[in-house]
């Protein structure tokens, strides 16, 4: 990827490394009892709480069902198992701003978790795949799924209740994978990617506003957010390339050539984390400066509040910077 940056990664990951050995955390590894599995990781956007969902089996790839789960890394790395129904295949809990609750998905539908006490309340029933919270912590986004029809809903928390939906057809001929949704920066769009083709992911721009629904890309491997831009793998002939939308609804080239099949957002809007589904290589992405950095083989990663790399083997979790390695 000769268009990506690999300057200063070296100076930047010394400074995570460093600030991870004056906090005592570098290389903290543990096992979750009864759990082979770990998956949809979602660390807090404030201080040291991850949540995720664990299962007792391995996942083939294709289905993943478990329950959810909280990790608290300032507390003696404490787990807890949260009271909540199954979910299977659940997108990525979704925190508000200020890390004082989240929304997950479950079989029966949404719920909303109080931090607080823990509680877990139905926010809404149903069926539904993605989750996107706007940057003001106002509007929730999801797919409302149903026979032959994806229903895009725009969600007020304060008010409960639908303020906007978007219809669009399902005419996807295979299994659906990564229900990816992500706000801009502004909160007046939402940029998600739709099953209306029939062999193809096309990534589509939702105006809150009027309601407009404009195509970004032909077919679009995954969208995710940071802090100030919207980035997106497209495919074009066999190709994947990274770019991104941040100002203006137009869209600029980052990497010609992106060797991953996934990007997600985590604790720290900084840094996106990719995936190729097939060697289980991952990376990190700085969209400060647009740069890239390996961090090798893993199911899972994401990258913490403070800046740090929570990796995933089997119900193994590592804490620490890109060096640290999970216990044999």
């Amino acid at each position: 990827m000769t268009t990506i940056k690999m300057l200063c990664w070296n100076v930047i990951f010394a400074c995570l490394t460093a600030v991870s050995s004056l906090r005592g955390q570098q290389c903290t590894n543990f096992h979750v009892t009864n759990v082979k599995s770990i998956f949809a990781i979602a660390p807090s956007p404030v201080g040291a709480n991850v949540l995720f969902f664990g299962s007792a089996d391995e996942t083939d790839g294709e289905i993943m069902a478990g329950n959810l789960f909280r990790l608290r890394l300032d507390a003696g790395n404490d787990v807890l198992r949260l009271k909540a129904p199954d979910a299977s295949n659940p997108s990525v809990p979704a925190w508000q701003p200020d890390g004082s609750s989240a929304y997950f998905e479950t079989d029966q539908g949404i719920y909303q978790l109080s931090l607080a006490d823990l509680t877990s309340e139905l926010l809404w029933k149903g069926l539904s795949a993605g989750l996107a919270i706007s940057p003001s912590g106002l509007f929730l986004a999801f797919w409302r799924v149903e026979k032959g029809t994806d229903t895009l809903v725009l969600y007020d928390l304060k008010k409960k209740s639908e303020v906007r939906t978007w219809p669009v057809p399902d005419r996807f001929e295979s299994d659906k994978a990564g229900w990816d949704m992500a706000f801009a920066h502004d909160g007046h769009t939402l940029y998600a990617r739709t099953y209306d083709e029939p062999s193809s992911t096309p990534l589509k721009r939702f105006d809150i506003g009027s309601g407009k629904v404009d195509v970004v890309t032909p077919d679009c491997y995954s969208v995710a957010a940071s802090k100030k831009a919207v980035y997106f793998i497209a495919a074009t002939d066999h190709t994947k390339s990274l770019h991104k939308i941040s100002s203006t609804a137009h869209s600029v080239l980052v990497a010609k050539d992106y060797g991953y099949d996934s990007l997600s957002s985590g604790g720290n809007s900084r840094w996106l984390v990719s995936q190729d589904y097939r060697s289980k290589e991952m990376s990190i992405f700085d969209t400060e400066m647009d740069s890239i950095k390996k961090i090798g083989k893993h199911e899972s990663a994401a990258v913490l509040s403070d800046g740090q790399l929570l990796q995933v083997r089997g119900g193994d979790i590592t804490v620490g910077d890109a060096s640290c390695r999970s216990k044999e």
